[in-house]
Parts: C-alpha cells; sequence; structure tokens
C-alpha cells in the first residue's frame, strides 16, 4: 500500500482546475472557488515551493487541458455567473458554458486564442494521443437542447498541424466527468456519470483501428476524480459518487494483468481535483467537497503527493 505525503498547498483554494506537468514544475490552471478564477500557479517540485504564472485570459473551470510540445491548451468548460449578472440578464443560469480553445505557449509565457470546439460543453477531459488532442465527453448544461439530453458522447479531435478539430469516434456511452489516461497510444476512459448516475464502465480506444473496446469495471463507480498513468498502471482517485457523495477511494488498473486493485485511500474526500505525474512521482492537488455541518461547499487548497 502506499503513502500520502502532503506537501504546500497552493496559494488559491480552487476545484474545477487542471494540471498539467512540465518538466520539474507543476501548472495549476484556472478552476473556481465560488467564482472561476483567472489564477495559473506553478509548483516546483524540487522546493516544494508556488509561484505564480501568466493568467488565463479567459477564465474556466470544469474543462479539459493539455500539453504538446511547447503549448498547453485548455479547452471548454464553464464560468460560475454571479447575482448581479443573472438579474442584470434576467434569468437564473448559474454558468456560462465555453466552446473556446486557449494556448499557453511555455517558452514565452503568453496566451493565445485557437480554433473552439464545435459545440460548447464543460464535465470533458483532454489528452494527448499520437501528437493530438482528444476532447472526451462531457455536459452540455442545455446548451444543446436538440440532443434531448445533457451528458455527451462526443469525442473531437485537435490536430496541431491543420490546427482544426473533427468529430471523432463516440464514446460508447455518453458520460460527463470521466477518468481518462493514455498508455501505449491507446485512450482509456473510465467511470463518469450519465443519465443513470455514476458508471462503472471502462473502454479503451485504439486510434489505429477506431473502435472501442470493454475492459473489467472499475469496483467504485464515481464522477470527476483524478486519473493519470505511470507506466503501465491507471490511478483513479476520489471523485463524486452520488449516494456516496465523495469518495477517498484509490482504484489502480493494472493493463498487463487486466486487474483493477484497492490502494491507500486520499486523505481528504473530495471530486474536481488535479493530478499530474512528474516522472514516477503523482500529485493530487484542490478539489472540493461539501461541508458536512454547514451549507455550502469547501474549496480545497490541498496539495499532496502519492508514493505507490
Amino acid at each position: 500500500m502506499g503513502v500520502w505525503i502532503e506537501k504546500a498547498p497552493m496559494p488559491t483554494n480552487r476545484h474545477d482546475l487542471q494540471a498539467i506537468a512540465v518538466e520539474g514544475e507543476i501548472y495549476a490552471i484556472s478552476g473556481a472557488g465560488d467564482y472561476t478564477v483567472h489564477v495559473v500557479e506553478i509548483y516546483d517540485v524540487a522546493s516544494d515551493t508556488w509561484r505564480p504564472g501568466p493568467p488565463i485570459p479567459t477564465q474556466r473551470g470544469w474543462f479539459g487541458a493539455a500539453r504538446i510540445g511547447d503549448d498547453i491548451y485548455t479547452c471548454g468548460g464553464k464560468r460560475v455567473r454571479s447575482e448581479e449578472e443573472k438579474q442584470q440578464t434576467g434569468d437564473d443560469y448559474h454558468f456560462e458554458i465555453r466552446d473556446s480553445v486557449e494556448i499557453l505557449n511555455l517558452k514565452t509565457q503568453t496566451w493565445s486564442a485557437a480554433a473552439p470546439l464545435s459545440k460548447p460543453r464543460a464535465g470533458l477531459v483532454a489528452v494527448v494521443c499520437k501528437g493530438k488532442i482528444y476532447a472526451v465527453g462531457g455536459n452540455s448544461m442545455n446548451a444543446e437542447p436538440a440532443i434531448g439530453q445533457r451528458h455527451l458522447d462526443r469525442i473531437e479531435v485537435f490536430d496541431p498541424a491543420t490546427a482544426r478539430w473533427t468529430l471523432g469516434v463516440p464514446l460508447p456511452k455518453a458520460v460527463q466527468g470521466p477518468g481518462v489516461a493514455v498508455v501505449d497510444d491507446k485512450i482509456y476512459v473510465a467511470t463518469g456519470i450519465g443519465g443513470d448516475g455514476p458508471r462503472p464502465d471502462f473502454n479503451v480506444f485504439d486510434p489505429d483501428t477506431g473502435g472501442w473496446s470493454p475492459l473489467p469495471p472499475i469496483p467504485t463507480p464515481r464522477c470527476d476524480p483524478g486519473c493519470l498513468a505511470v507506466g503501465r498502471k491507471i490511478y483513479v482517485f476520489g471523485g463524486w459518487g452520488g449516494s456516496a457523495p465523495y469518495h477517498t477511494e484509490v482504484e489502480v488498473y493494472d493493463i498487463d494483468a487486466g486487474t483493477w486493485s484497492s490502494e491507500t485511500p486520499m486523505p481528504v474526500k473530495k471530486a474536481w481535483m488535479a493530478t499530474a505525474n512528474v516522472g514516477a512521482r503523482i500529485f493530487v492537488m484542490g478539489g472540493a467537497h461539501k461541508w458536512e455541518d454547514r451549507a455550502g461547499y469547501n474549496w480545497i487548497a490541498d496539495l499532496h503527493e502519492y508514493v505507490p
């Protein structure tokens, strides 16, 4: 069983953020507390310290992020609207759903706009496979009433050579907030939530054949977990589980053995966190859960390293 080590917390409490590893550093991008923030904070693994990074122009939470070379792509997501905005517009929509994509160039430390997604969506996950970005699943939050559901099976693929998005092979089932990881040029998609609640589904996509294959279901269905791959193991951390609201479970899929196992639980129950690995070192940061003794949410700044 592994060990959790407490590290220096993020300066800004938030959930719905994304984290991208850049050599010996981790970029913790945007996300939200009570409201969505422009904040980018950079963690130095060697010194266990944080410093400010270039603020993202379009604040977003519940979005996808992925790195190709010197560029970090941030895709879709949502922005929490203020009560003042709702009064001014005369509606009660809590979120603004985004289709925009912005790129942070790591050399210049500047942001620029890229081609947007074909439709606004949040609750998606972005990963890189064979040099392209796959934006997986999500939630239209009623931005797309024609499809008759919020949860999406949509996959869009961004090719940096053409700077365009195209539609990919859909997920086997519509889902938001899945755990997604890439190992050996294949995309693994675990759990998430659909119209019937959290799902145990676990599938792998092979871009060479364009086909999905089912794998053993995850023992603890949940949505919005942390997820990453180290070597040939896929780690799924925490998440939100509906009737069992917030999880500490850590479950690991061994690709060679074809089995799931349980690891040491997280120190805190939470969902909507960010994960990143620097080499074999695993880091879990931020997230949220509802307070047990009062109304509202606890926006979390904690950073922990997990040593399997």
